[in-house]
């Protein structure tokens, strides 16, 4: 009975340690970590407006832009490069984080960019370093960061003449593909993109952005149907600098196309059978 006892023991005191160890990867396992950073390219442009700081869990909503900072070369971090928000811009979800370099210093004639310049100076090298943050449920981060290096300022506005298409074939679910002469923004590539039928019904399906974000893809649901469809472009989508299809982000007064932002560019598409 004594020795049925003791092994019953050690098979709960097993049990438990492999539970504890179980629990112990699976907690780290769960370490909230920083997935991706947008704009993905190595190379971006000197008059960089935003970044996006995807992370693996929901993030707590304050106090994160203080351990969030742009480091030069020589290790030094850029006094005043982002934008130091009263409410940080997460999306719904609290996974998403934008980053905005100040408008301000972008933005060229204003006092901040005379005074000191833009944060990025064309033909030197960067990181955006991310470090411990907290989620949702108090839990870590490891630090992260991104190298980059710094290109011409972007001065074109995205132009949908020089859009390229790739129409998949009817009965098929290959991908309508879109390529773009240039990155554009991620997040107005998702919001600003819409597809639709003859009946101007938005079609189900999922968007894929790859390329450094210069191929927007989509994936319907359901097989194509021939026909008739139209891709309908925001004029807010706007490449990483702030251009959007009304114009540059540092434009001078009066020379937007639109008067009203917003106006609505449509693209046919035809599905052959």
């Amino acid at each position: 009975m004594k020795t049925l006892l003791l092994f019953l023991g050690l098979l709960l005191c097993a049990v438990a340690t492999a539970f504890s160890q179980a629990s112990g990867l699976n907690q780290r396992e769960a370490r909230p970590q920083v997935v991706a950073v947008f704009p993905s390219a190595d190379t971006l442009p000197a008059n960089l407006l935003r970044m996006y700081v995807h992370f693996s869990t929901p993030m707590k909503p304050l106090g994160n832009l203080e351990n969030i900072q742009v480091v030069d070369a020589a290790g030094n971090v850029v006094a005043g490069a982002l934008f130091n928000n009263a409410y940080e811009l997460w999306n719904h979800e609290q996974t998403q984080l934008t980053l905005l370099l100040d408008p301000s210093r972008v933005k060229t004639g204003l006092q901040a960019n005379e005074a000191r310049g833009r944060a990025l100076v064309m033909g030197s090298c960067y990181r955006l370093q991310v470090g411990e943050l907290e989620d949702a449920q108090g839990r870590t981060t490891a630090a992260f960061s991104k190298s980059f290096f710094v290109g011409p300022e972007d001065r074109q506005a995205p132009n949908t003449d020089l859009w390229v298409f790739n129409a998949p074939k009817a009965g098929s679910r290959d991908s309508l593909i879109v390529r773009f002469p240039e990155m554009l923004d991620r997040l107005s590539m998702v919001q600003r993109l819409q597809l639709a039928n003859e009946n101007k019904q938005a079609i189900p399906g999922r968007v894929v952005i790859t390329e450094n974000e210069t191929t927007w893809c989509f994936i319907p649901n359901q097989d194509w149907v021939p026909g008739d469809y139209t891709l309908y472009v925001h004029g807010r989508l706007e490449d990483p600098a702030g251009n959007n299809l009304d114009g540059l982000f540092d434009h001078p007064p009066g020379t937007l196309k639109n008067k009203v932002e917003g106006t609505i560019t449509t693209i046919p598409i035809t599905i052959i059978p």
